[in-house]
């Protein structure tokens, strides 16, 4: 069995946008129709060919699931035909993805599992799902924001703002001809997340300003409502988010 995405025909969404969606190689009709089907979240840039996603889905293949990768528009080399990329708590795409995979097989249960900011998107995500694995969700992007520039997580800031500006590069004429709305200098030149999202990310969600996007974008707000069963997983390794979870729960406890 090969463990390659192969694309299937892009989804089109209301606002002309295109959301291919990526589906693991295999033969399906060994597998009865309603083989549980598993969507995949990458997280920010992240795509098909992240080792943590490959090793995902072909564990899920191997147990007989269907699985679907989820590209974020412009991740994975997917395409961008509007101006508008994605944010953490976007999930119109998302909805737009489980309706047409629940079409396509109408018997079977679906499953999500999302990393990092498509974690996020998952758990301020409101649709028919039988369950969900989050991993390492920042909930909540403020102090996020504030950790991601201290130490060590300076150099992953630097280096997710240098692939959201290499995608922003290659759809530069899409956007140029909204004006100096998006602050394109800036979106270009972003030497962190921050700063990309002072540009193109709040203008195209209808935020003032990239701190207004993280206090109305964090899942933390929303996972409270969450209905469908949620497991939640972080990693030991990974002090940002045990700090962020820490701060998190301090917050709810505080609130009680």
């Amino acid at each position: 069995m090969s463990a390659t995405p192969r694309s299937h025909p892009s989804l089109e969404v209301p606002d002309d946008g295109s959301v291919p969606l990526d589906w693991v190689s295999g033969d399906d009709r060994r597998l009865p129709p309603d083989s549980p089907l598993l969507v995949l979240l990458a997280c920010l840039t992240g795509g098909n060919d992240d080792t943590y996603v490959r090793h995902m889905l072909i564990r899920a293949r191997n147990k007989g699931w269907r699985v679907v990768v989820f590209n974020s528009r412009g991740c994975a080399d997917s395409p961008v035909t509007t101006p508008q990329f994605y944010s953490a708590s976007f999930t119109g795409d998302m909805r737009g993805v489980v309706r047409h995979v629940s079409t396509w097989y109408p018997k079977a249960n679906i499953y999500a599992v999302g990393w990092y900011l498509g974690a996020n998107i998952l758990e301020s995500h409101h649709c028919t799902l039988s369950g969900a694995v989050s991993l390492c969700n920042p909930f909540n992007l403020i102090i996020a924001d504030e950790d991601f520039r201290k130490g060590f997580n300076n150099i992953y800031n630097k280096a997710l703002a240098k692939g959201l500006r290499s995608i922003f590069k290659r759809y530069l004429l899409l956007f140029e001809d909204m004006g100096g709305e998006y602050n394109i200098p800036l979106a270009v030149n972003a030497k962190t997340l921050k700063d990309f999202d002072n540009g193109p990310t709040r203008v195209s969600f209808g935020f003032k300003s990239a701190d207004d996007y993280y206090s109305h974008s964090s899942s933390s707000d929303s996972i409270r409502n969450v209905c469908t069963p949620l497991l939640c997983i972080h990693i030991q390794a990974v002090p940002i988010l045990l700090e962020m979870f820490a701060r998190l729960c301090s917050a709810y406890r505080s609130d009680i």
